[in-house]
C-alpha cells in the first residue's frame, strides 16, 4: 500500500458572517461616511478598534474557508518521494454517485453543506455583515493510500454553497478518493486576490 499526497490548487474563499443590530449598522455607516470610503470593505479593520465588533474572525453565524467551485480548481498527486505522478482538473474527476453512493446514501452520510446569509430566512436576525476574501494559488493537501497509482476518475467532490440575497457562492465542500472522505492534512501558500464586504438587511436593502 503506497502513500500519496493530493495537493489542491485554484481559488479559495474565506467567508465570515455576523448577525448585527440596527445600531451596529448605523455605526458602520457613520464610519464609512466620516472616512469617505468608497467601499464597505475599507472599514473592516476599524470595526474592532471602534468597538463595533468584538472579534471580526469570531462571528456568531459562521466562519468558513474552502476551494471555490468555479471551474478553476486543479490537483497534483505526489508519491512518497515527492514525485508528481498525476495532474488533473475539476472537470476530469469521477462521479460522486458512482464512487460514494446514490442519493439516499449521500444524503444520509454527507448532507448537502450550506451556509445561509439571508436575514429574511433566519429567526432573530435583522442584519447580516458578511465578508468574502478570495485567494489564489495553493489551498491544501490531503493524504491517502492506494495499492495502484490513482487516476482522476478515482476522485470526486461534493459542492456546497453560501447563500446570500445577491446569489450563491459555490465551493468544494468534500473531496473523496473512491468512497473515502479525505481530510485536510496541511495548508498551502496562496495570495489574496479580492475582498468583498456587504450588509444585508431584513427589509431587503443592502449596504456595499
Amino acid at each position: 500500500m503506497a502513500k500519496y499526497k493530493l495537493k489542491v490548487y485554484g481559488w479559495e474563499m474565506e467567508a465570515v458572517a455576523h448577525s448585527i443590530t440596527d445600531e451596529q449598522v448605523e455605526a458602520i455607516q457613520e464610519l464609512v461616511d466620516e472616512n469617505e470610503y468608497d467601499e464597505l470593505t475599507e472599514a473592516r479593520w476599524e470595526l474592532e478598534d471602534e468597538g463595533i465588533l468584538d472579534d471580526f474572525y469570531s462571528p456568531d453565524l459562521f466562519h468558513m474557508s474552502a476551494p471555490m467551485d468555479n471551474g478553476n480548481t486543479w490537483f497534483e498527486l505526489e508519491d512518497e518521494e515527492g514525485n508528481v505522478v498525476l495532474k488533473f482538473d475539476d472537470k476530469e474527476v469521477g462521479d460522486i454517485y458512482d464512487l460514494v453512493g446514490d442519493d439516499d446514501v449521500i444524503e444520509e452520510k454527507y448532507p448537502y453543506p450550506s451556509y445561509v446569509a439571508i436575514p429574511e430566512d433566519m429567526d432573530g436576525v435583522d442584519n447580516i455583515l458578511i465578508s468574502f476574501d478570495e485567494n489564489k494559488g495553493g489551498i491544501y493537501e490531503m493524504e491517502l493510500e492506494s495499492d495502484e497509482v490513482p487516476t482522476a476518475k478515482d476522485f470526486c467532490y461534493q459542492s456546497g454553497s453560501v447563500d446570500t440575497p445577491e446569489g450563491d457562492w459555490d465551493y468544494i465542500a468534500r473531496i473523496f478518493f473512491k468512497d473515502q472522505l479525505l481530510e485536510v492534512a496541511d495548508h498551502l501558500d496562496n495570495r489574496g486576490k479580492a475582498s468583498t464586504m456587504q450588509i444585508f438587511r431584513k427589509d431587503g436593502s443592502m449596504i456595499l
